[in-house]
């Protein structure tokens, strides 16, 4: 698969589909490979791309402070590159935090914007309430990639997916340890994330968009869905049942179907 260079590093993507373009930002030390359960579905009505942000996958992993800016740039420069000037853009999680920096810095270049399970950033958002979670988000360099992980998925997906479905779990992790993340890059992907603060800049958002999470979510609590969608002129608000921060993966045809749902209905109102 294809590497390019953005804004000073070689980023991975792939893509997948013909159509109008949906790119598709992953979360914090995850790759592309989040998307794993999601790219066939988006790919029978849009051309999907994915890719790996900076510190991550199969991208560079530069030893060096990270910033929301910086990762809304990369963004900016894979389009480029793929001569793509205007996509759906669906970000999750830490790639929720991109997508927001990416459609304040470059309006232009979103025709619509999904925003999962992520916040604004700053004193407006509501932390996890689990302990070992704080603690790994106040004490990120006392961590090893595996334990942020793992303390990460306790709270990541709800114990019914945890019973029915570890063979996925356990899927998702062989394939993300083929290019794992270096500790570095967990540290300053964190950096970024405590760095990120859209509060006050989210109504000049002015692009459709959704929000959605998982009723479950006990990584980053739907509350701050609730407030991006109070503060996003128009926004609209999906809270999916039955799922937890990964719920792209636990709910993967529902999440296509929500989302393409969301992006078609756009057009119809244009």
């Amino acid at each position: 698969m294809p590497h390019i260079e953005s804004n000073g590093i070689e980023l991975y993507y792939e893509e997948q589909g013909q159509g109008e373009p949906l790119l598709l930002i992953m979360g914090f030390t995850v790759s592309s490979i989040g998307w794993h359960w999601n790219m066939d579905g988006f790919a029978r009505t849009f051309r999907t791309i994915a890719f790996d942000n900076r510190g991550v996958g199969q991208s560079e992993k530069p030893d060096a402070p990270y910033s929301m800016t910086m990762f809304a740039d990369d963004t900016a420069g894979l389009l480029d590159h793929l001569g793509i000037e205007q996509a759906n853009v669906f970000g999750i999680s830490m790639g929720g935090m991109i997508a927001q920096e990416f459609a304040l810095r470059h309006p232009q270049r979103v025709k619509s914007l999904i925003l999962g399970c992520t916040n604004c950033g700053g004193e407006k958002t509501l932390l996890s309430q689990d302990p070992e979670v704080l603690d790994m988000l106040n004490n990120i360099a006392d961590f090893d990639v595996e334990q942020a992980a793992l303390a990460m998925t306790k709270v990541a997906v709800t114990p019914w997916f945890i019973q029915k479905h570890m063979s996925t779990l356990l899927e998702l992790n062989q394939l993300s340890s083929r290019h794992p993340t270096p500790k570095h890059g967990m540290i300053n992907q964190m950096a970024a994330i405590q760095g990120h603060d859209t509060y006050e800049r989210l109504p000049n958002i002015s692009m459709p968009t959704l929000v959605v999470t998982g009723k479950e979510d006990g990584l980053v609590p739907p509350e701050n869905s609730v407030t991006l969608a109070q503060r996003i002129p128009n926004a609209d608000l999906a809270i999916l049942s039955n799922a937890s921060h990964l719920f792209n993966i636990e709910l993967a045809q529902t999440t296509v179907d929500v989302v393409t749902e969301f992006i078609q209905r756009q057009h119809a109102w244009q």
